[in-house]
């Protein structure tokens, strides 16, 4: 009924019958159903509005389709209880599912959907990815929730890139157990031309530096240097950027090693810190090995280690970040103090 209604409502527009979509809507309703409830889905009347826009401004004309990066989802005035996976698809199938991407089919969604109590929303990003999937055309968000599913249709041409939707604009809402005032999805996209941005050959020369600065490269890729490096990515990521009067430890030591006259510009001297770091943290490791032989220091040695197993090492433990997709998400979510989308600053708890 709600297909054939749609048509039968947009024939009625495309004949000029009604000059708006709500009319046409209204008089439909009205002869198909007693209770005036034929067209009720919140999609199909959202694409008859599509329709009627096409009409007035295009002349009836195709667009032709714009070009999208899907960047996240905020989910405003969101109560506890609402923590959905997603699914992201499109007619040709599935474009974007939490339960089969890599850095989420492994965790729970109250795990990937990040709290900002302040502002009483939930964020949704993958970080260190430019967005989720890119979209042109016609494109289904599907929420899967234990309280019931909800969803909706949009479009990309007719569609701004910050869309927000109330609870009466997605289909299945009302039917869901538990009632959500004020409930509201924003959906946030990109204008994306098919191309991802290529690493700048600053990037390129410091990760370069990096590597063949010190021999003790194994050591670096699970200590300090590997949580440097994590950092820098999720400083450049503007899903979990700072807002304009907050920076990160890691900008302000680029400001002050920019305003010493150190950094890029000195790579021998960097090169010089990085190995006497090591050397300390060797000493370091030297000095705990020795302790850890001491009776007084055998209840330290209970402590968990990064990967949990509790399995003792010889010498200092340094925390390395599986690069899997859950660590990202959990080290983010620990780390960085705020969540965005580049726009506003969200805090996290």
């Amino acid at each position: 009924m709600g297909r054939t209604g749609l048509m039968i409502c947009s024939l009625l527009l495309f004949l000029k019958f009604f000059p708006t979509a709500e009319e046409a809507i209204d008089y439909f309703n009205q002869k198909r159903c007693v209770d005036g409830k034929a067209l009720v889905l919140p999609s199909q009347i959202r694409y008859v509005k599509y329709f009627e826009r096409i009409l007035t401004y295009f002349n009836g004309e195709n667009q032709p389709e714009r070009r999208c990066m899907l960047r996240g989802f905020r989910l405003h005035q969101c109560p506890y209880w609402i923590r959905p996976s997603i699914t992201i698809s499109n007619n040709s199938g599935v474009l974007f599912s939490t339960r089969k991407h890599p850095k989420t089919k492994d965790l729970m969604p109250e795990d990937f959907w990040i709290r900002a109590p302040k502002k009483k929303m939930v964020v949704f990003a993958l970080p260190m990815e430019l967005g989720l999937t890119e979209l042109a055309g016609d494109f289904q968000i599907h929420f899967h929730d234990r309280q019931g599913d909800f969803y909706c249709w949009l479009n990309t041409t007719m569609t701004e890139n910050r869309k927000i939707l109330n609870g009466s604009d997605l289909d299945d809402f009302d039917k869901r157990k538990l009632p959500s005032p004020g409930f509201q999805v924003e959906v946030v996209m990109i204008d994306h031309d098919g191309t991802l941005p290529t690493r700048s050959k600053v990037d390129s020369a410091c990760n370069g530096s990096d590597v063949t600065s010190s021999g003790h490269v194994a050591a670096t890729d699970g200590g300090v240097a590997g949580h440097s490096n994590r950092s820098d990515i999720a400083e450049n990521d503007d899903v979990f950027s700072d807002s304009e009067g907050e920076e990160t430890g890691v900008s302000k030591s680029r400001q002050a090693q920019a305003a010493s006259g150190t950094g890029l510009a000195h790579p021998d001297h960097a090169s010089n810190t990085t190995t006497e770091e090591m050397r300390n943290l060797t000493q370091g490791a030297e000095q705990l090995s020795l302790r850890s032989h001491e009776p007084s220091q055998i209840n330290a040695s209970k402590e968990p280690t990064a990967g949990g197993a509790g399995n003792p090492a010889p010498g200092i433990e340094i925390r390395h970040l599986d690069s899997g997709g859950a660590s990202d998400i959990k080290a983010i979510a620990a780390d960085a103090s705020v969540f965005t989308f580049g726009d506003e600053d969200y805090e996290s708890e």
